[in-house]
């Protein structure tokens, strides 16, 4: 009897000591785990369209914090969009090791938050190198154009011409300007207006000067400044209408881009789907440009626009496409095309498409070797780098209007264009708009769910302890009840 207590014991001891280790090494793992995760944080976003995640935008912002950078997010206890500030701060300081944050309630610190500025719920003071920024809300969009503005010590500065019956900066109608402007502004740049006939030449401190369909024509001595513009190393965007040049056509023409007369008419599947009319071509084919690499399988819609032409026999001129109509577009020459009724395509007088709807010049202004000197010398002098600028047309300025620039890869377009143009490459981006998706599951998908998590698993659960206690029993010589 006591050699079998003895054995019970041990046997006891054995399986005591073991479960034992067994919680101690699981204990071990998870702290390991713990620290390890801390320092190197991994993520998973797989929801559908991302939401859980910040924009590409936003991400390659990010990548260019190189030192430490705070964010104080001002909120009283208990308000309910409290967590969800917190939650996007989170995503934030996953981002950069770099970047911190703090939520503080103003009522309880309210000398914190009158030093930071705090005037409602919902600001967040950003900090970085001793510079402050107040984003008004707790939004990607806001603390994304704060942290921008921190970075960027010098704005650079697109200058729109007006004075020729232009779109409007500050219009919030359909055919306005407003949201492009305001877009620009949160991609760091200083927009202004820029007025030739007040002053003699374009200001040296414009990266970017952007004609935005102007109704009547240019004068003599405009045109001259912005070519001079050009011939300093200047970028340009020419955004048109058909049936008016602005007095541009020969100045275009000049750097490979020539103005068809027209307006260019579509009817297809997709446009028809989405519900387009005739005059609002759709692009679906681009250019193999930096500008476009990453327009795979997308539109950009073109309400009102007119056909390009490129010629590429001038010297020192590049001219490439950018964006092209579909093949099943064609052009009307008559502005009457809309009274008559016709809005089919005729083979006796209409051309059949497609047409390059944008285009970007590479524009060489000099040559970085005398071919003569490096003869006369024999010797294999380096070349330096060409000199060259750029200039973008588009035959459509509706296209990145307030109606039509959130629409499909419209205000993506635009804004890598601008981009582009000014140098800023790293926000050369898709820009993808997210929303939350919900879940939709049919009837038998619900029932599925349920009997799986709530029936089919517990059983699996139950039955693999009681086959263990049966085996262990069975072991032990016990026999089964």
């Amino acid at each position: 009897m006591a050699g079998w207590m003895d054995k019970i014991s041990r046997r006891t001891l054995i399986y005591g000591g073991s479960s034992a280790a067994a919680a101690l090494l699981l204990a071990g793992i998870l702290v390991f785990v713990g620290l390890i995760s801390h320092r190197y944080f991994l993520r998973w976003d797989l929801t559908r369209d991302r939401s859980q995640s910040l924009t590409a935008v936003s991400q390659a912002l990010l990548r260019e914090v190189k030192h430490p950078l705070t964010m104080t997010a001002f909120f009283p206890e208990g308000r309910g969009d409290r967590q969800k500030a917190k939650e996007l701060l989170q995503i934030y300081a996953d981002q950069n090791r770099h970047i911190s944050f703090s939520l503080v309630d103003p009522d309880r610190h309210p000398l914190k938050a009158k030093e930071a500025g705090y005037r409602y719920p919902g600001n967040v003071l950003i900090e970085y190198q001793g510079r402050r920024r107040m984003a008004d809300r707790p939004e990607e969009n806001d603390i994304t154009n704060a942290i921008r503005q921190l970075l960027k010590t010098e704005q650079k500065k697109i200058y729109f011409l007006t004075g020729h019956g232009e779109r409007s900066l500050e219009s919030s109608r359909r055919d306005g300007l407003s949201t492009a402007r305001r877009t620009l502004e949160n991609e760091g740049f200083k927009v202004t207006t820029l007025n030739l006939l007040n002053q003699a030449q374009v200001p040296e401190d414009a990266a970017v000067v952007i004609i935005a369909a102007p109704q009547q024509r240019l004068f003599a001595q405009e045109i001259k400044a912005l070519k001079a513009f050009l011939e300093r190393g200047g970028r340009l965007l020419v955004m048109l209408e058909p049936f008016r040049d602005g007095g541009l056509k020969e100045f275009l023409g000049r750097y490979g881009v020539e103005l068809d007369d027209g307006i260019i008419l579509d009817r297809n599947q997709v446009s028809v789907a989405l519900g387009a009319s005739a005059v609002m071509p759709i692009a679906i084919r681009y250019g193999h440009h930096r500008i476009t690499r990453d327009f795979t399988n997308v539109i950009t819609i073109f309400p009102v626009a007119r056909p390009l032409t490129l010629k590429r026999t001038i010297p020192g001129v590049s001219p490439l496409e950018l964006a092209a109509s579909s093949p099943t577009s064609w052009t009307e020459t008559r502005q009457t095309f809309k009274q008559s009724g016709r809005l089919k395509y005729d083979p006796g007088q209409d051309r059949k498409g497609p047409f390059t709807l944008a285009a970007l010049s590479d524009i060489t202004l000099e040559q970085g070797q005398n071919p003569k000197k490096g003869k006369e010398s024999g010797s294999r002098e380096k070349s330096a780098p060409e000199k060259r600028t750029y200039l973008a047309v588009f035959g459509d300025v509706d296209f990145a209007s307030n109606g039509y620039f959130n629409l499909s890869m419209n205000g993506d377009l635009f804004l890598n264009t601008v981009n582009f143009l000014a140098e800023e490459e790293q926000q050369i981006l898709v820009r993808q708009k997210r929303q939350a998706q919900p879940l939709m599951l049919a009837r038998w998908q619900h029932w599925v769910l349920f009997l799986g998590s709530m029936v089919l698993v517990p059983l699996i659960m139950v039955g693999a302890g009681v086959s263990a206690y049966l085996r262990r029993r069975r072991r032990r010589g016990i026999p089964s009840p």
